[in-house]
């Protein structure tokens, strides 16, 4: 089983939205988040959160499905984001975890 999480900023909900149902997903958790970047500290994951001392409105969806409905999920996750045009601040951001354990 895979942990599949995408975090959107809120202009493209509707979007993960409509890739999760194509991609047959049958259960999602969604969540509202607030992001903000600090001057003080930049990591390493260019437009994480654009600039701005108010924050971005963002939504950090996720999901445990098998490896097959995961993959199917990060391909069209990455042509999304392919299709965007090179000024796209925020891409969809989606990560695949491994669950070693549940209880």
């Amino acid at each position: 089983m895979k942990l599949l999480i995408i975090l959107s900023i809120e202009e493209h909900t509707d979007e993960v939205r409509k890739i999760l149902a194509r991609q047959k997903v049958p259960i999602y958790s969604e969540t509202e988040v607030h992001g903000f970047r600090t001057e003080a500290y930049q990591p390493d994951i260019s437009n994480w959160f654009a600039h701005s001392e108010h924050g971005i409105y963002s939504t950090l969806f996720f999901s445990i499905q098998d490896g097959t409905c995961v993959g199917r999920v990060l391909k069209e996750v990455r042509s999304y984001n392919d299709g965007q045009s090179d000024d796209q601040p925020n891409p969809l951001h989606a990560y695949s975890l491994d669950i070693d354990q549940s209880a």
